[in-house]
């Protein structure tokens, strides 16, 4: 029987954890000997669930990378999935603590970042909808704050808000926080509405055809945008691709990248998170504008590369892993995934060079035994 370990494992991460952050999740795979990867590859070893709030969707469904993991299984790539529970035992952590929300605006720097009254905060407290742990606020809060500041200064009301919300947290579960999480707006003062791109979902379940597929801006807090920065766009970022809620994330990489003058790893970010929607050219131009900015980012010549060849491109790839290589000439993944793209190409010489290459550098995982397997058939 196989003895399942992180060591020399590439280990993806979807879900809510209970008993951990993300970060705290990836440094336990690092000191295991593995290696956290922010997307499910042919290469990926272990997807580990986390444990709260399941299912991972609103709709019910399985998350994007549980479904790229069962599809790419079901294809003969060995990719186990686990639960949080397992991911623990697996690690030797016996012992789990509450997740804690963490926090990091008081009362007094919120209101004058958003210009609010303290009783206007207050009150909206009073409503349910914002909720302060230990008198502070962390970024998503601030987000929801702004919204329903817009909300407000449309002439809805404080108790209208919270009223639909409830409403619409039956229609849309596993929505925690829908005024960060979801794009809200109004068609008039009564009508809060959620924005679905090409439908409008009321408080009542009813779908409605959006006219408008790019609504117009509900307003906005002077001073807002101009104050947050690039480093609480590109957290705020992190945490929503975390949530896999995609299109926030892309939205904050974006804007992160566009306070900072060079920000390769936003640019980077931004490309791993819009190959998950699937918008494969987008995501190599994102590769392209980090590579450009850092052509020492080996990993984004290597996700660059991967996506070229799932678009068939494979003379671009192998330019692409070359470059990886010329950053990193340790890179034991873009040797194994050259050696592939030689086959490909029919260049069983090159193949042969790249397979022994990265045999050197990793020669005793699961996927040496592949790299193996290969040369005995070339």
């Amino acid at each position: 029987m196989e003895t399942l370990s992180l060591k020399q494992s590439k280990v993806t991460f979807t879900g809510k954890f209970a008993s951990m952050t993300r970060e705290e999740a990836c440094q336990i795979v690092r000191e295991a000997g593995g290696e956290p990867t922010p997307a499910v590859s042919r290469r990926t070893s272990f997807v580990v669930v986390g444990m709260e709030g399941w299912p991972l969707l609103p709709d019910g469904m399985i998350s994007n990378k549980l479904k790229r993991a069962e599809e790419l299984s079901r294809r003969g790539h060995c990719i186990r999935i686990i639960s949080e529970e397992a991911f623990l035992e697996l690690a030797g952590r016996k012992t789990r603590r509450q997740r804690t929300c963490q926090k990091a605006y008081p009362a007094e720097e919120v209101c004058k970042l958003l210009r609010l009254p303290a009783e206007t905060l207050q009150r909206w407290e009073q409503f349910g909808l914002i909720r302060a742990q230990n008198g502070l606020y962390d970024f998503q809060d601030l987000v929801s704050l702004r919204t329903i500041a817009e909300l407000v200064g449309r002439g809805v009301r404080p108790e209208m808000i919270s009223k639909s919300l409830n409403a619409l947290a039956v229609v849309l579960p596993g929505t925690d926080r829908p005024l960060a999480q979801l794009r809200i707006v109004t068609e008039n003062p009564k009508a809060i509405l959620v924005d679905l791109g090409d439908h409008l979902i009321a408080p009542n379940g009813q779908l409605l055809i959006n006219f408008e597929a790019k609504p117009k801006p509900v307003g906005a807090v002077i001073g807002f945008e101009e104050a947050v920065t690039d480093a609480e766009w590109f957290e705020f970022g992190q945490a929503c691709e975390e949530d896999e809620s995609y299109a926030e994330a892309a939205e904050a990489y974006r804007k992160a990248a566009a306070r900072r003058p060079n920000f390769p790893e936003a640019y980077f970010n931004l490309g791993n998170v819009l190959r998950l929607m699937g918008q494969p050219e987008a995501a190599m131009q994102a590769y392209h504008s980090a590579i450009s900015q850092d052509p020492q980012m080996a990993t984004a010549w290597y996700n660059l590369a991967d996506v070229q060849e799932e678009q068939g491109q494979i003379p671009q790839a192998i330019q692409s892993l070359r470059g990886a290589l010329d950053a990193c000439s340790s890179y034991a993944d873009a040797h194994f995934n050259l050696a592939l793209c030689y086959e490909k190409l029919e260049q069983k010489r090159e193949a042969v060079r790249h397979w022994t290459a990265y045999l050197k550098l990793d020669p005793s995982s699961q996927w040496a035994r592949i790299a193996k397997r290969h040369l005995v058939e070339l």
